[in-house]
């Protein structure tokens, strides 16, 4: 990966209980909404960029070239993660994000070159660093084939795990979802921009959505998981169920989530 000169920006906010007692809802998660500590990866509810109409692009996404690097590919996806928890953050405090372009990398594939770019994050409170996290984005080449066909038939069984939960998605899920990380990818909304511009059979489920349930899913399992890291294999659609397994080992739990063919959609690991 080729660095570059760490751009960094820096932004101060106290973290609002609402967000996470409205995701807590959206999910349908039983008991009690978080009272202060946040569970893991749930700082994706705060902090959300909010870019003018002027500086967001035709996918929904901020425009590149001012703190992201110019890109010349027009479709990005988050692709992976890497996240280290160190405290909990507290809800009804003041906290403090720095986020730094970390580095670029070219790849070639079979649909032309496409760039990664890696973005570390630090989030503090009290000035202790609470969590540090680096994100994997791929930007990608305007796709030109016409939409795949979508997997159809009965969900085709997946391999016995110590961890399962399955949950059903639909389009006011995602819709939340998207409302409650700012998150104006039209692909996850708008079907017939995710159909006839980024060759997909229906809106698509958020990866950071599988993400955050994965964790969950490992925390509920041990409290005292602190590094979590996951990557996005292949996309689920609106619609799907999403069936999330995992299995504990000695040098952690190891977690996928399963597409309705089967097929692996994402993979994470989890450690304290």
């Amino acid at each position: 990966m080729s660095p570059l000169p760490e751009p960094r920006r820096e932004f101060s906010a106290r973290l609002d209980p609402w967000p996470a007692a409205a995701l807590h809802a959206s999910l349908g998660l039983a008991g009690e909404p978080p009272g202060l500590g946040l569970p893991l990866l749930w700082h994706w509810l705060y902090f959300l960029e909010t870019p003018t109409r002027e500086l967001q692009g035709p996918d929904g996404h901020p425009r590149t070239g001012s703190f992201f690097p110019a890109m010349d590919q027009p479709r990005r996806m988050f692709v992976g993660a890497r996240c280290q928890l160190h405290r909990q953050l507290q809800l009804q405090t003041p906290a403090r994000l720095v986020e730094s372009v970390l580095g670029r990398e070219e790849k070639q594939g079979s649909a032309g070159t496409m760039s990664l770019l890696t973005v570390g994050y630090r989030y503090y409170q009290r000035d202790e660093l609470c969590i540090e996290e680096e994100r994997d984005f791929m930007y990608l080449p305007a796709r030109e084939m016409e939409a795949e066909e979508r997997y159809a038939g009965p969900l085709k069984a997946v391999p016995d795990a110590d961890l399962a939960q399955d949950l059903d998605t639909d389009p006011v899920l995602l819709f939340k979802f998207s409302a409650l990380t700012f998150n104006g990818h039209r692909i996850h909304y708008d079907a017939d921009y995710a159909r006839t511009e980024e060759g997909y059979p229906a809106t698509v489920v958020h990866g950071p959505l599988t993400a955050l349930l994965l964790a969950g899913l490992a925390t509920g399992a041990n409290p005292g998981i602190s590094r979590f890291a996951f990557r996005a294999r292949a996309p689920l659609f609106c619609g799907d169920r999403l069936r999330l397994r995992g299995t504990s080992g000695a040098a952690g739990i190891s977690l996928t989530a399963y597409r309705p063919d089967g097929q692996v959609a994402m993979t994470a690991e989890a450690d304290e």
